[in-house]
């Protein structure tokens, strides 16, 4: 009985402190949570062409500053991450991106 409390009480810990430990995306600018969308979409689809067209826009929307380096980054993950065939991976992350960004 005493292990079960104990460990009742270490997952309501780590439950309670997960949110503050970093995970998951702060805000992004609204370009890239479009872009986001687009890349869920494009990976869920498997659609290499248009993944062309997804990293060009990443790129285009970086020079004219409408996102920032670090979106980018995180963009371009996610585009990696697809180009080297981990569709389901690609569009999990997408997906948590555009859902870190809801309620805020």
């Amino acid at each position: 009985m005493r292990n079960q409390n104990t460990l009742f009480l270490t997952i309501l810990l780590l439950l309670t402190l997960l949110p503050l430990s970093g995970c998951g995306y702060p805000a992004v600018s609204p370009k890239t949570y479009e872009i986001s969308k687009a890349l869920y979409s494009v990976c869920n689809q498997k659609s290499t062409d248009r993944l062309k067209t997804v990293q060009t826009l990443i790129d285009s929307s970086l020079k004219e500053k409408e996102i920032n380096e670090r979106e980018a980054g995180w963009l371009n993950a996610i585009v990696a991450s697809a180009n080297k065939g981990n569709w389901e991976t690609a569009t999990q992350e997408a997906r948590r991106l555009m859902e870190d960004q809801t309620g805020r």
